[in-house]
C-alpha cells in the first residue's frame, strides 16, 4: 500500500499535539546539561561523576538507567499532560515496555562503542556526520525499529504467540516501521549531534534524555497503531 508523507507524519503530529510540553521540558534539561558542560565552570567535573558511575556499572548501568528514561520518566510525564480521559497503561503494557527499554539500553550502549571504534571520537563534523548518518540511516531502521515493532506485534498477540508470530511479517513490520522512522528523522538528528559532540563518555548519559523525550511520541504511536482496526494484521 502506498503511503505518502502525510500519512507517515500524521502519528507524529497527533503525539506532538498532545505531549509537547513534555518533549519540551526534556529537552531544555538536556540543552541545559550540554551548555553546562562547556560554559560552567565545575560542570565538567561533576559530569564527570555520571561517567563513572556510567563506566563502573556497565551494561547493567545502561539497562536500568534506559528503563528509567524511556519507560519510568516518560510514563510520569504523559500522566502529567495525557488527555482528560485516555486510558492508563495497564501493569502488563507497563512491565513490556519496561523490559524492552531495557534490551534496547543494552543495544544502544554496544552501538555507541561501536561507533567509537570505527569512527573515533572526535567532534569534528565530518566524525559528528558520519555517526549520525550511520544511526538514523543504518542502525535505527535496521535493527531498533524492526526490534521496537516486533515487540509490540508479539505483545498484541500475547494470547495467542502462532498468530503473534504469523504476524511479524516484512510487509507488516515495514508498515508500522515507516511512522516511528518519519519521527525519528524529524526529532534525532539535530539530538544526536549534541549527544556525538559530547566526549565518548558522556554520550549515553545524554543520549538518555532524548530517549526519554522520544520514547514518549513512540509509545503513543505504537499504541495508536495497536488499536487501528485490524491491529498487527495488516
Amino acid at each position: 500500500m502506498k503511503t505518502d508523507l502525510k500519512s507517515l507524519l500524521r502519528p507524529a503530529i497527533q503525539a506532538l499535539q498532545v505531549y509537547w510540553p513534555a518533549i519540551l521540558i526534556i529537552q531544555g534539561l538536556a540543552l541545559a546539561v550540554v551548555c553546562s558542560y562547556y560554559w560552567i565552570e565545575g560542570s565538567a567535573a561533576l559530569l564527570d561523576k555520571v561517567a563513572y558511575f556510567k563506566t563502573e556499572g556497565g551494561l547493567l548501568f545502561a539497562a536500568v538507567t534506559t528503563v528509567v528514561s524511556g519507560g519510568i520518566l516518560p510514563e510520569l510525564l504523559k500522566r502529567r499532560f495525557r488527555p482528560a480521559g485516555s486510558d492508563n497503561p495497564t501493569a502488563g503494557e507497563l512491565l513490556h515496555q519496561f523490559t524492552m527499554w531495557a534490551i534496547i539500553g543494552l543495544i544502544v550502549d554496544r552501538f555507541y562503542w561501536f561507533q567509537a571504534q570505527i569512527f573515533g571520537n572526535g567532534n569534528d563534523p565530518a566524525t559528528l556526520l558520519l555517526k549520525v548518518v550511520c544511526d538514523q540511516l543504518l542502525f535505527t531502521p535496521a535493527f531498533v525499529l524492526p526490534f521496537i515493532v516486533s515487540w509490540f506485534i508479539l505483545y498484541e498477540h500475547r494470547s495467542n504467540l502462532r498468530e503473534g508470530l504469523r504476524a511479524l511479517t516484512f510487509t507488516n513490520i515495514r508498515t508500522r516501521i515507516l511512522p516511528i522512522w518519519a519521527t525519528s528523522l524529524c526529532f534525532w538528528p539535530l539530538m544526536l549531534l549534541i549527544v556525538y559532540s559530547l566526549p565518548s563518555k558522556l554520550q549515553f548519559p545524554l543520549f538518555l534524555f532524548g530517549n526519554a523525550a522520544f520514547s514518549t511520541l513512540m509509545i503513543f504511536i505504537a499504541r495508536r497503531q495497536s488499536e487501528e482496526p485490524g491491529g498487527g494484521d495488516r
